[in-house]
């Protein structure tokens, strides 16, 4: 394993065996920022490829900032050995520290047991400063299932935990998405953009509206803030360390100016002006 790779063995199975080339490594301007605060952040998808649908600007700008980001995958629905491929070439992109994929196949899960004891372990393992996961009122049964799981598993946690909007394509539902956290990813939209394009069966299934749909939306996210690209979140629960970017400053002086226009500044929503970086 490369030695920027944390393991959680025993409560994770890694795609393609888990070998070395398949782990992403960590881009050397983050790889070269010494002692600053680290925060441990755990995002949650059914899928591959929501969480790069759902956040990928925000998890690029929450590993440039220094922070510890673990990707962890609920199930693959089919294709499985090139799904987990295209995950870990996505993850490289992003600047995860590791995937992680659930031991549990499709028809199980669910909003029980076996999957909120999954994901439990995770969260146990690796004692997050955050969660990610879906929205809840998603018109995907698995996407709902897993957050209403990670709402059962992090009850009596100490930790903040945000839900990425729905993913694209998804359908109608009678709920209306509440934007209360927007975070600047102008930056990193191209990153963003890459990071899809990774997983190449979906852009085979889903064509190039897909991407102008993805890119369209953190747009309009980005104009709801005075600023180019932006992705939103609802909150459920903070729990008084909201800061995601604090390595920022650590980030601008030891990657240099260069590197410095690559960070962004963080744009939370009016309604919540506790939330600052």
């Amino acid at each position: 394993m490369d030695g920027t790779m944390k393991s959680t063995q025993g409560v994770q199975e890694h795609g393609n065996g888990g070998s070395d080339q398949e782990r992403p490594a960590q881009p050397a301007a983050i790889a070269l920022l010494p002692r600053r605060p680290r925060k441990t952040i755990v995002v949650f998808g059914a899928h591959p490829d929501d969480i790069e649908i759902g956040m990928a600007g925000t998890v690029c700008r929450l590993s440039a900032a220094g922070n510890d980001v673990y990707a962890c995958i609920a199930t693959v629905p089919d294709d499985g050995d090139v799904r987990k491929r295209e995950a870990w070439a996505a993850a490289r992109i992003m600047g995860i520290r590791d995937v992680i994929f659930l031991p549990l196949e499709v028809d199980r899960l669910g909003y029980n047991r076996m999957t909120i004891g999954a994901i439990d372990a995770i969260i146990s393992k690796l004692n997050p400063h955050s969660v990610f996961t879906h929205w809840v009122e998603d018109s995907h049964q698995d996407h709902v299932n897993v957050t209403r799981c990670v709402i059962a598993a992090t009850r009596k946690n100490h930790f903040n935990v945000y839900m990425y909007e729905q993913t694209i394509p998804g359908g109608i539902t009678p709920a209306a998405f509440r934007a209360q956290y927007l975070i600047d990813v102008s930056d990193f939209i191209d990153r963003k953009m890459d990071s899809i394009r990774a997983h190449a069966s979906q852009m085979r299934r889903n064509g190039d509206w897909w991407m102008e749909g993805i890119r369209g939306r953190a747009m309009y996210r980005g104009y709801q803030i005075r600023t180019r690209y932006a992705e939103a979140f609802e909150i459920i629960k903070v729990n008084g360390d909201t800061s995601l970017f604090t390595g920022e400053a650590a980030a601008r002086a030891a990657a240099g100016a260069g590197a410095a226009d690559a960070i962004a500044g963080i744009e939370p929503a009016d309604q919540i002006p506790a939330l600052e970086a």
